[in-house]
């Protein structure tokens, strides 16, 4: 993990709204390079709203986004991408009228690299999941719920991020492809040193993936602190574990 002066993600203060109705009520969360950080929390906490404010949409009504000490509160989403800032999104997603092949070439048009550099990307985003090497010229809607997740993070991965952020990887998927998923993020991470945002209801796997994690109740940052630590903290197991999946 890395030790740099600055976060590679710092948020500060972020408030963020729907109409009249504020989802973020001023956030302050810290990813480093090199970290996993979860955040946790019940449906309707405000998890997916951070992640889509931080690639302004919606805008931030306040607060401040920076990301490697640049100031991008305000800078158009396109642009954001370009930062190698890549998100999977929560469903996916995906073009299901395209071949596999096709939704990873789509990926790849945001970081602007040689021909080499994308085959080589390609080999390794297969390598990670030999399921899509299998089904390279299927039609993404013709994948199942599993092979459609592992295609919205290969897609991600090929515009070669330095910040990867994930939105509910595990929602729907039976737990041996869910276990699956959370393996190849913990792959990235250590040998690649992919820095990796990642929003989960299962707060079992998230935490015990994370080097740190924040728990988010009704638009506010309620706890953070080490994965482990959290795990076992009794009003965590209480909201998130003992009762099943929230």
């Amino acid at each position: 993990m890395s030790t740099s002066a600055h976060p590679l993600l710092s948020i500060r203060g972020l408030r963020a709204a729907y109409g009249h109705i504020e989802a973020l009520k001023g956030i302050d969360l810290d990813v480093a390079a090199g970290e996993i950080v979860a955040l946790i929390g019940a449906n309707g906490a405000g998890k997916s709203t951070l992640m889509m404010t931080v690639f302004g949409r919606p805008r931030a009504r306040a607060g401040e986004i920076r990301f490697d000490g640049q100031d991008i509160t305000h800078t158009p989403t396109h642009r954001i991408a370009h930062l190698r800032i890549a998100q999977s999104p929560e469903g996916r997603r995906i073009f299901p009228r395209m071949s596999v092949a096709e939704n990873l070439r789509m990926g790849a048009d945001a970081a602007q690299a040689s021909e080499s550099e994308r085959s080589a990307d390609l080999d390794r985003v297969l390598a990670l999941f030999p399921r899509l090497k299998e089904r390279l010229n299927q039609r993404g809607g013709t994948l199942s719920g599993g092979e459609q997740q592992m295609l919205a993070i290969g897609r991600a991965l090929m515009s070669r991020p330095r910040l990867l952020m994930l939105d509910e990887p595990s929602l729907g998927l039976a737990p041996l492809i869910a276990r699956q998923i959370f393996d190849a993020i913990r792959t990235l991470n250590r040998q690649d040193g992919l820095t990796v945002l990642i929003v989960e209801q299962n707060a079992n796997h998230a935490l015990k993936l994370a080097h740190r994690g924040y728990v988010m109740v009704n638009g506010l940052i309620t706890l953070s602190g080490n994965g482990a630590e959290l795990l076992e903290r009794p009003e965590i197991r209480a909201a998130y574990l003992e009762g099943g999946r929230h």
